[in-house]
Order: structure tokens, then C-alpha cells, then sequence
């Protein structure tokens, strides 16, 4: 089991694969010990940085994750014990180990590896109500990640949904412990953006995307990050033994309000693991589903191991992030997802962010432009680790690289695309996308899709004739595509 869970890490220990990493690991490699607690994107991660900084002394990125993640699962399983004593309540760590989204932070180094030991930790210590190391986890925990705040409630919600015996005065104790920790915890964020002369920028930013996305695109944000993270079967799961099994009105409350909070935190997308953001949400299912399914457990194990060996698998093979096969000192058109991975020598312009009007002038100069196959399909088809992105599946054909086929003749070079000038008259085709789909019945799921070992979604995708597509590219100028 230990092989199956950590397997990648202990080949692969020191790939950073995900967004933020390559900046942090830049961060903690060329600044003192004191000066990386406030050198982070916002919203910082003061602890996170600080952590980082003493292990990535010794040990490789994805071997921290490691060692948080098997932390993270010996406190689950004394959470366990607690609350249901005895029994064969080691099925529910197997269960929480075993869900994709856990599996991801435990063997890949991300702020959520710790946030989530120490949101473990808080919850271990509030249930032995141990009031030192509860505060001092809550501060932790948010010092790590701010937000982490709107995952407190959930430990409060825990006494309520697995009937364990908790007085009301402790549990308004433990309330004024994490308020206090709360607050403790932003004096310290504003004495470091202070300390520093840094402006806490991102906050406006990314609560006017959370409130862009519009009720429709948040339900599905919701819906996808809960089954592809843990698993396609596991909301009619829960929700049939939640149905069947609950007979207290209090229970099915404290049940509404657990999943209503992790609503809110999954509403918002984000372009990188989205799973990240409820990771929380994990330990309470977990613990649930065992509560109900008992012996019966085991058959969501088998459910859940397909999943993570097919991931394991893909974890196992090199970087995906690779500068593309093409001379030096030109110009090179990449997404800008993949900005912290991609260094190449030459310019770069990011679609997306770049303004790429300077084509024609580069090319006017006789400076050779290239793109890449993940700028042609960018936003979509978008690698997230080893995986797509959740929502990266979700329109084909339609990219934001587009309107380059357009007015310009491309062409094949290596593992790139070539760009060149084009002054005939423009094909009526030109910009029609040719879409690719490997015909093969494993090829029917796209394999770098998280959720590639899930029968459910093979189901869905036998029911609904569906098949993924493994890329695309457009006519150019002159209607023809070369590839």
C-alpha cells in the first residue's frame, strides 16, 4: 500500500510539477530564512515559505510531500480510532489515502500538503480537546494558507455529523480558541506585508473571478472538482447512504452545512489543481463514508484503486514540461500556464498574456516565430501536474491561438509549429480546426485525464458515446494544415 500511495515520489522526488512550486523553490534557493516569509505570491504562505526553506535543505520537493502526507495519514487514523473506537475503522485512512485529490498532495509538494496535516492536526486536537495545540495548529494552518479559514468550520461541523460526545460549552470554547487564532494569525499577515512594504495585491483580483463565474459555471465547478478529485460513483454514494442511514434531524444538518461549505470553496475556478481548494472536504468524507458502509467499505476501496494506480503510472514518467526542439535566439509562442516550466533562450510570448500584434514585426525582420502544440489548444487541453485540467476537456476546437492560422502560413518543425508570412488571398478555411481522437478503446478517455482509472466515468463515456479528443490544430492561411 505504502508503494502504491508514495510510489512516484520515491522515483521522482524532485519534480516540481505544479504552478506555483518552480517560484517558490527560486524564492527559498536565493533569500535568507526571515526574508522568504513575506517573498510569496499573495497571499504569501509566511509558514509554507519557511518550512520550505529549512527542508528543501535536505530533503528533495516532492519527499517533503511525502513525509507531510504520511503525517497526514497516521493523524487521520488516530482521528479514526476516536471516534468509532473499535471495528475495522482502518478502512477509512485506506479510503482517505486512496482519494485522488489526497493522493496528488501527499506525493507532489504543494501549499495544501501542509494545510492539510495541520488542518488534521487541529482537528485531532480539538476532538481530544487539547486547547494549546489546537490554537497553535489553527494558527499554523492559516499562516501556511489564508485561506484555510473557511475550512475551521468543518472541524466544528465534526463532533455534530459523527455523533460524538462534545459538550456545548467546549465546543464554544474551542470557537474563541480558533477566533483567537484567527486573528493572532492576520495580525501576523499584516505585520509582514507591513514589515516588508509589500501591498497585499490579489485579494480584489480573485474575488471579482469567484463572483465573474456566474451561478452555472460555479455548479459545474462544484460538480467536477467534487468527482474528479474524489471519485465519479462518490456523491451517489454518499448521498444514498446518507438517505438510507440518517435518522437524526441534528446530523443531517451539521451533513448540509458540511457540503454547503464545500460548495462555496469549490465555486471558484482556478487555473491550476482545483481539487486543492476542498481537499478538506476529504477527511469528513471519508470518515462518512466508513460510518455507513462499515465491512462494506471495502468495495469502495477496490472502487478508489484503479484511480490512483492509473495515476501513479502517469506520475511515473518524466516532466511533461518541456522547451520545445527549436534554434536559439528566435521567438518561441507559448501559453502562459506554463510559464514557470518553460525556459527558453530567445523571446518568449505568452498567449494570453503578451501582446502578439509583434509578430509581424519579428517576422518582417527575418527573426523565425514557433509555437508550440499546448499554446494551439491553450486554455484547453491545459496540463496541470501530469493531468489536464479539470475543465480543460470541456470545449474542443476553440482555442485562444486561433486567429494565428488565420494569417499566417504554419508549418511543422520538429516538435513545434513554424510561423510565417503569408501574402496571398486567405483561404474562406482558413481557422477551421482539424480535431484529432484516437479511435482505440483505451483511447476513448484522454489518459492524462485524472480521473482516467474511474469506471465511472467510463460508463458515462460508454452511455453517452463520448470520446475525448487527443488534440487539434487549424488550417492556416492558405486552408491546409501540415501536421
Amino acid at each position: 500500500m505504502h508503494q502504491l500511495i508514495f510510489g512516484p515520489a520515491l522515483f521522482f522526488a524532485s519534480q516540481a510539477l505544479f504552478y506555483d512550486l518552480p517560484e517558490y523553490l527560486n524564492i527559498v534557493s536565493n533569500n535568507s530564512f526571515l526574508q522568504v516569509f513575506s517573498l510569496g505570491h499573495f497571499p504569501i504562505h509566511p509558514i509554507f515559505m519557511g518550512i520550505l526553506w529549512i527542508l528543501t535543505r535536505f530533503l528533495p520537493v516532492n519527499a517533503i510531500a511525502m513525509v507531510f502526507g504520511a503525517i497526514s495519514i497516521i493523524i487521520f487514523h488516530k482521528i479514526a480510532k476516536l471516534i468509532f473506537k473499535n471495528g475495522s475503522y482502518w478502512l477509512s485512512t485506506v479510503i482517505f489515502a486512496l482519494f485522488p485529490a489526497v493522493w496528488l498532495i501527499n506525493t507532489n509538494l504543494m501549499v495544501e500538503s501542509v494545510t492539510l496535516t495541520l488542518y488534521l492536526a487541529g482537528l485531532y486536537f480539538f476532538l481530544t480537546k487539547k486547547a494549546m495545540p489546537f490554537f497553535i495548529s489553527l494558527f499554523l494552518m492559516i499562516g501556511t494558507h489564508l485561506q484555510s479559514i473557511f475550512w475551521i468550520p468543518a472541524l466544528f461541523l465534526a463532533p455534530y455529523i459523527f455523533e460524538v460526545n462534545f459538550k456545548k460549552e467546549d465546543v464554544i470554547k474551542f470557537i474563541k480558541i480558533a477566533l483567537a487564532g484567527i486573528s493572532m494569525s492576520i495580525v501576523f499577515y499584516i505585520l509582514l506585508y507591513y514589515c516588508s512594504g509589500r501591498i497585499p495585491g490579489g485579494t480584489t483580483e480573485q474575488l471579482a473571478t469567484y463572483l465573474s463565474s456566474g451561478i452555472l459555471r460555479m455548479i459545474r465547478n462544484i460538480w467536477l472538482s467534487f468527482i474528479r478529485n474524489f471519485g465519479t460513483l462518490t456523491p451517489f454514494v454518499l448521498t444514498l447512504v446518507l438517505v438510507r442511514k440518517i435518522k437524526s434531524k441534528k446530523v443531517s444538518i451539521a451533513w448540509i452545512m458540511f457540503l454547503v461549505l464545500v460548495a462555496i470553496m469549490g465555486a471558484n475556478w482556478q487555473g491550476d489543481f482545483m481539487g486543492r481548494r476542498i481537499i478538506f472536504s476529504g477527511v469528513i468524507l471519508a470518515l462518512g463514508l466508513y460510518k455507513y458502509l462499515q465491512k462494506w467499505s471495502v468495495f469502495f476501496i477496490l472502487y478508489l484503486l484503479p484511480i490512483v494506480a492509473a495515476n501513479v503510472i502517469l506520475y511515473s514518467n518524466s516532466s511533461p514540461f518541456i522547451t520545445p526542439n527549436i534554434p536559439k535566439g528566435q521567438v518561441l509562442i507559448e501559453t502562459h500556464f506554463l510559464k514557470p516550466f518553460i525556459k527558453y533562450d530567445g523571446t518568449t510570448l505568452w498567449i494570453g498574456e503578451s501582446d502578439l500584434g509583434v509578430i509581424d514585426n519579428y517576422l518582417k525582420n527575418g527573426t523565425r516565430v514557433f509555437l508550440t502544440e499546448q499554446a494551439i489548444t491553450a486554455p484547453y487541453l491545459l496540463l496541470v501536474g501530469q493531468n489536464y485540467h479539470i475543465t480543460s476537456l470541456g470545449k474542443v476546437g476553440d482555442s485562444e491561438s486561433r486567429f494565428l492560422f488565420k494569417k499566417y502560413t504554419v508549418e511543422q518543425y520538429n516538435d513545434s509549429f513554424e510561423l510565417k508570412r503569408f501574402n496571398g488571398v486567405v483561404s474562406a478555411e482558413a481557422g477551421s480546426p482539424v480535431i484529432y481522437y484516437d479511435q482505440s478503446f483505451w483511447g476513448r478517455l484522454a489518459r492524462r485525464r485524472i480521473d482516467y482509472g474511474d469506471i465511472g466515468t467510463w460508463l458515462w463515456a460508454f452511455a453517452a458515446n463520448h470520446r475525448d479528443p487527443t488534440g487539434w490544430i487549424y488550417k492556416d492561411a492558405r486552408g491546409v494544415v501540415t501536421y
